[in-house]
């Protein structure tokens, strides 16, 4: 995270998709996304998990997780290079609501779930999901819950330390104990309105956790939870990780970020061919020149 990152521009996806249907049908059979099948919402079998942990674990849980014990500072915000309502940077903050409110267009009823992904490493898609999620927080209406879901480069746990949350339980956790329920991993960020998941333990996790009706059913709680909050998962570049196709099949929506100068036109098309463009949806430029 970095306040030296800046978004330019946030690009319509209309352009992004021109001549993408002509591309698609030349494409082999074989570039198929990694296949997910839909969650069942009523079916015993994903529900049974957190079904197991007692009503006494989810009170405590939910006590020692969602309490604001501290808060980050406005100058704090601007060292750590993410936005809030009396941010100097205005031009990220616009880019930012610009981009919330594309997202708010696209689903006019009910919260959404969206990843936020680069197309190569260290191209900014981070910093993009965590403003993102702050930027949803400025409205006293709404929630975000931040998901780390980056395995290859997480960030929120950064943030945790900072607020003194270093040990909390995470993602990794979850998914490999199933005594855990949501309560147990969702943490305060330091952010107004604005919670986490973080990645867990440093420990290696395969991609068949994500195709799991476990984390699936994971995808389904902390959305239907509240209806007031959206939930930003922050995933993998695309080019290097498999990863990032299987969670943007789960989310409601993709959102691409592609560092300035530093992606091919013929890269970015292969990464767009290979995303439901029902999901798509918007391309944003980091790091542009001015």
């Amino acid at each position: 995270m970095t306040d030296r990152a800046k978004i330019a521009n946030v690009k319509s996806i209309v352009q992004q998709q021109q001549g993408k249907s002509l591309r698609r049908n030349r494409k082999q059979l074989g570039r198929q996304l990694v296949p997910v099948g839909k969650p069942e919402r009523s079916g015993s079998q994903l529900r049974s998990v957190s079904e197991s942990v007692s009503l006494a674990d989810k009170a405590r849980a939910d006590l020692t997780n969602m309490e604001e014990a501290k808060l980050f500072s406005d100058r704090q915000l601007e060292l750590l290079g993410i936005v809030h309502p009396r941010s100097k940077n205005r031009g990220l903050v616009d880019a930012m609501r610009q981009l919330r409110t594309k997202l708010y267009s696209l689903k006019e009823k009910g919260n959404f779930s969206v990843l936020v992904s680069s197309v190569v490493p260290e191209g900014g898609g981070s910093f993009v999901a965590l403003n993102l999620a702050s930027t949803i927080a400025f409205d006293k209406a709404k929630s975000s819950l931040l998901v780390d879901a980056n395995l290859h480069d997480p960030v929120v746990h950064k943030l945790l330390k900072l607020i003194g949350r270093e040990r909390s339980l995470g993602l990794l956790e979850y998914l490999e104990r199933p005594e855990l329920g949501v309560e147990h991993i969702v943490s305060p960020s330091g952010i107004p309105r604005m919670r986490v998941i973080p990645i867990g333990a440093d420990a290696e996790i395969s991609a068949e956790h994500f195709t799991s009706a476990r984390y699936r059913q994971l995808m389904i709680d902390i959305k239907e939870r509240y209806d007031n909050r959206y939930v930003v998962v922050d995933g993998p570049a695309m080019t290097t990780s498999a990863d990032a196709r299987i969670l943007s099949d789960i989310c409601d929506y993709t959102v691409l970020v592609v560092p300035y100068g530093m992606v091919t036109p013929g890269q970015l098309d292969g990464i767009v061919d290979e995303i439901d463009e029902r999901k798509l949806a918007g391309i944003v430029i980091n790091d542009q020149p001015s």
